[in-house]
């Protein structure tokens, strides 16, 4: 089972059309997350970075205006993408927006954020610099490619330690759905539970398009 994990910066901070990848990261990792290779590089976006952007990854325009399209670099380090088994992120649909034109057909996730919402529902937020923080994990520079890529490994071995699993137990655990005592973390009912929501409120954002896909698939239950 081939393993990669996968982190992305871009010039604008949702997956819009005209806004690209301005840094990557990618780690291949065992069963037991321990990495056996690794890649980074900055992206030259083909379009303007966002001063939004900029302030949450430092990436500015100067930095990037010689450095390869994203097109260039699958095309040059296609290995770690063309036969991958299970991609691992946190909230991962994000990332694979953008490069999915460059992944098999068919492969698995393991999603570190809907994890760590089934084994602690009751942590302040679930953001990955948080649970960082929170149990004190291996990490890089905060809001780089590289640096999330490291957290998010880190992440998942503390999940497998918590959960007394494997990479083959966390792909079991993401079929499940999330409770209905999931707390929502945004939006004007941040902190209730699912169970709790208006049905207008659940109809909505279940229609919307950037909800993340573990929520979609708790929330449908109440439709």
């Amino acid at each position: 089972m081939k393993l990669l994990t996968i982190d992305t910066e871009t010039a604008g901070l949702a997956p819009a059309s005209g806004t690209g990848v301005c840094d990557i990261a990618i780690a291949c990792v065992d069963e037991d997350f321990q990495v056996y290779w690794k890649i980074e590089s900055l992206i030259d976006p083909e379009c303007e970075i966002s001063p939004q952007a900029m302030g949450v990854h430092h990436i500015t325009q100067e930095m990037v205006w010689d450095q390869p399209t994203l097109e260039e670099f699958m095309r040059t380090h296609r290995y770690p993408l063309s036969d991958v088994d299970v991609i691992v992120g946190h909230k991962i649909d994000f990332d694979i927006r953008f490069v999915r034109d460059y992944l098999p057909e068919r492969f698995e996730i393991i999603d570190t954020l809907k994890l760590s919402r089934h084994l602690w529902p009751d942590a302040e937020n679930h953001k990955l610099q948080t649970l960082r923080y929170t149990f004190g994990l291996d990490a890089g520079s905060a809001h780089r490619a590289m640096g999330d890529v490291i957290t998010t490994i880190s992440l998942a071995r503390h999940i497998c330690e918590a959960a007394d699993t494997d990479a083959r137990g966390l792909l079991q655990l993401m079929s499940v759905p999330l409770p209905l005592t999931t707390r929502i973390s945004f939006g004007k009912h941040k902190g209730e539970r699912l169970c709790d929501l208006p049905l207008n409120y659940v109809r909505w954002l279940v229609d919307k398009a950037d909800i993340e896909p573990s929520l979609r698939e708790a929330l449908a239950v109440r439709l």
